[in-house]
């Protein structure tokens, strides 16, 4: 805990002091754990708003439409609650193989790179916070979309949908925002002292440049493979 504070007020200072007691899996595994938790915690809302949204409305074709829906949607919510942002997460996870070499290190100080990068998935845990309070504070009318329920987490955004007008917006811009936005670069940020931290000098432009080659390869996997897994948690071909 002292670490996650450490974190989010004084990452230089979290840096070193996962370089001089470098453990990654207890790490990874406790801030995962709390990312998970937290993004559980919207569950009870948005199964009620699912319940309630596919409540039966006397139109046989409608409810028909609707029971077919009920089971994907379900396991649309539980993924995206259960799975932490596999952006960031994927993104960490690159940078570290892609640092090992170009660091040069010994080695036994492997280790020391994971702790340290692994530092960069911290945001996702502010992340999670935020779209709990969205999700209990927002209010819905008596008759709400079923996409509502899964959508609901996601009102809570630090993008570019910040921007743009109440309403609709395009297909694309909800998948960017969902991949660059503040808590990635706030990861980018940590990334970035990091490596400078391990690489144990002044700033050089590799520092920012390579964890933003690594967050926009795996922002282009994400992207690549999300329909495929929204298809098949839908149930469709």
């Amino acid at each position: 805990m002292k670490l996650l504070g450490l974190v989010l007020v004084d990452p230089p200072q979290a840096a070193r002091q996962a370089i001089a007691r470098p453990r990654p899996m207890a790490w990874t595994a406790g801030v995962l754990a709390l990312i998970v938790l937290a993004g559980a915690s919207t569950l009870p809302r948005q199964l009620a708003l699912l319940s309630a949204s596919l409540a039966p409305t006397g139109d046989v074709m409608q409810d028909m439409h609707y029971s077919a829906l009920r089971d994907g949607l379900l396991r649309i919510i539980l993924a995206d609650r259960l799975i932490p942002p596999p952006t960031v997460v994927l993104a960490a996870a690159i940078l570290a193989l892609a640092a090992e070499p170009i660091l040069a290190l010994a080695e036994e100080r492997r280790r020391t790179v994971w702790a340290v990068l692994l530092l960069g998935v911290t945001p996702l845990l502010i992340q999670r916070v935020g779209e709990l309070a969205v999700t209990y504070l927002a209010a819905y009318g008596p008759r709400p979309h079923p996409g509502d329920a899964v959508g609901l987490p996601q009102r809570f955004t630090t993008g570019p949908l910040l921007f743009w007008p109440a309403g609709d917006s395009p297909p694309w811009l909800l998948s960017f925002n969902q991949r660059f936005n503040l808590v990635s670069l706030w990861s980018l940020a940590l990334w970035s002292i990091g490596l400078r931290e391990l690489d144990g000098r002044h700033w050089r432009a590799w520092h920012l440049a390579l964890p933003v080659c690594c967050l926009g390869l795996a922002a282009f996997f994400t992207w690549w493979l999300g329909p495929m897994v929204t298809s098949l948690l839908l149930g469709g071909p």
